[in-house]
């Protein structure tokens, strides 16, 4: 007579075949989503393309220079995350890199993007094999009454923010910065280009940099702080 296997040991190794395969694909779909961090910032820009795919002009969606409330924030909104950008740092050393390449290189002149890569601590991650044991992330201390950051006029803004940092023994530091900034924009500028500009054009595409960044506090840029002796 054949063996014939009991139904609760079947359905049992059923269960495990099917829990085996959830695990595989589940772990195929996390190492997926981990080599496509972090995930690229969506720019809207449009795109005209006459009968032949070599002409290309890319004009991006630019806000209302006639809405002042409209212009004010897009200008507020691109300082904080150039700030952000600049002065955030992970305990992935990758990520850190990633804010520094696609985010202040294009968004700064030259002169400031020389300046920053003399930067202690762009030297430790850029540089170094081994990187500071430390995460620091930026707030903007807004309130009713005082805005993080004040328009001086002639493209100049006053910027407050905390820079909050802790390192590997839980040890936290936070310092408070006061810097003024300074913007080159042309938000009516029309960009035009072929293919291999689109990607230049995705990082940056109203072509706003920064062109002063100086630190009014006296305590110098936060990236040339002395970790080790937090």
């Amino acid at each position: 007579m054949a063996k014939t296997m009991e139904p609760p040991i079947l359905m049992s190794r059923i269960l495990a075949f099917v829990l085996a395969a959830s695990v595989v694909v589940l772990g195929s779909l996390v190492f997926t989503l981990l080599k496509m961090m972090p995930l690229e910032r969506p720019e809207v820009f449009f795109l005209l393309t006459q009968t032949r795919p070599s002409n290309v002009v890319i004009e991006p969606l630019v806000p209302d220079t006639n809405n002042k409330v409209a212009t004010s924030n897009y200008i507020h909104g691109f300082i904080r995350e150039y700030i952000t950008a600049r002065n955030t740092l992970y305990t992935n050393s990758y990520i850190t890199k990633n804010n520094w390449t696609k985010v202040v290189k294009p968004w700064s002149s030259n002169e400031i993007y020389d300046d920053f890569v003399h930067t202690d601590l762009y030297k430790a991650y850029a540089l170094s094999s081994q990187t500071p044991g430390i995460s620091c992330s930026v707030n903007f201390p807004d309130s009713k009454k005082n805005s993080s950051i004040v328009d001086l006029g002639d493209d100049k803004f006053l910027v407050n923010f905390m820079w909050l940092c802790e390192n590997i023994g839980g040890q936290t530091t936070q310092k408070n910065y006061k810097i003024e900034i300074r913007i080159q924009s042309d938000l009516d500028k029309k960009m035009s280009g072929v293919f291999e500009n689109l990607e230049k054009l995705s990082a940056n595409p109203l072509g706003i940099q920064v062109t002063q960044y100086t630190i009014l506090d006296g305590k110098g840029d936060p990236l040339n702080s002395d970790v080790k002796s937090w």
